[in-house]
């Protein structure tokens, strides 16, 4: 017995120092990553494919239907075999880390066409998502550290374009208010990237995408994947593994080809095809580190280990959907 109690709090402190890696990682060095992201989209709101007005509203029509339908899918399938309906928001998120990584690998011969447009729907649903989560669940918010994190953000703004060096300063003090209001903080590195011009902070870029690409981002996609999980899968446990995967795998590209299509006609702007929109809608399936905290926040109980594989076993079938959907449209491109 006494043997057993201290398998089971190591396991626990094991578990408990993962968490708090993974928690440092996503928001700390993480944050590197959506300033260079926020940094390319404001080039493609200014001088890329979102110059037109009101353009940039079409990814963000397809980032909601990417969210609606799925959760919507994974809470009629859960009813119907009559398992936990309350992981409806895993499906709904995306990870934009491992969907800039798949579009590289996968489509290189059409990514300059849909880069723009993953980000900006990336973007757009990590920010619906945090949304999701201080609304549904109700995460305190300390509104006087974020009307400070927003004075920071300003005064960043107005001194980046004079100081760029000095601008690092406030943006860690940003980053630390944001941090602290209890909004998760990629959102702020996007909002500072949106402040920062790209030709301006062409030194920054140079610095950063080096230690992102080969550091942050293979270091964020580890600890993301570190979980501890229980392979032991009962028939219930199975059934909501497969409901995760089918709302994700069905209902992400379908939600965002619905919406994505349905704003590109009610704007007149065809600003990606309908080949091109299914690539998005597949590369957008892959989803892990906000699908697992959507996880832990949900109160699943005895069946947080089966949304855990259920997000697991998602990758390598998107991964195969999206190799499939990049040879086609290459080929029909070609």
């Amino acid at each position: 017995m006494d043997s057993n109690a201290r398998r089971w709090r190591r396991a626990r402190k094991i578990s408990q120092e993962l968490n708090a890696l993974r928690d440092f990682v996503a928001t700390g060095p993480l944050v590197l990553f959506f300033l260079l992201a926020g940094i390319e989209l404001k080039a493609e709101l200014i001088d890329g494919a979102f110059r037109a007005r009101n353009t940039f509203l079409i990814p963000f029509s397809a980032a909601l239907g990417g969210m609606l339908i799925p959760a919507l899918l994974y809470f009629i399938l859960a009813k119907g075999f009559s398992v936990n309906s309350s992981a409806w928001g895993v499906p709904m998120a995306t990870d934009l880390p491992l969907a800039l990584l798949a579009l590289s690998i996968f489509t290189t011969q059409i990514a300059s066409r849909i880069r723009g447009f993953l980000l900006a729907l990336a973007i757009a649903d990590d920010i619906g998502s945090i949304i999701v989560v201080a609304i549904v669940y109700h995460k305190h918010i300390d509104l006087l550290a974020l009307f400070f994190s927003l004075i920071f953000l300003t005064i960043f703004w107005l001194l980046a374009p004079k100081l760029p060096r000095a601008a690092i300063f406030i943006a860690f003090a940003t980053w630390f208010l944001f941090k602290s209001s209890g909004i998760h903080p990629t959102v702020i590195g996007v909002g500072l990237g949106l402040c920062l011009n790209h030709e301006e902070s062409e030194w920054l870029i140079k610095k950063l995408t080096p230690i992102v690409n080969y550091l942050v981002v293979p270091l964020f996609i580890i600890t993301a994947l570190w979980v501890p999980w229980n392979l032991h899968l009962t028939t219930r446990a199975t059934t909501i593994v497969i409901a995760l995967v089918l709302a994700r795998i069905i209902g992400k590209p379908l939600g965002i080809m619905i919406f994505g299509e349905l704003a590109m006609r009610a704007s007149g702007n065809k600003l990606i095809s309908g080949r091109d929109l299914l690539s998005v809608g597949m590369i957008a399936t892959l989803g892990l580190s906000v699908s697992l905290l959507f996880a832990n926040l949900a109160e699943l109980g005895s069946d947080l280990d089966a949304a855990y594989i259920g997000i697991l076993a998602t990758i390598p079938i998107a991964l195969l959907a999206i190799g499939i959907t990049a040879k086609r449209l290459t080929n029909n491109n070609n």
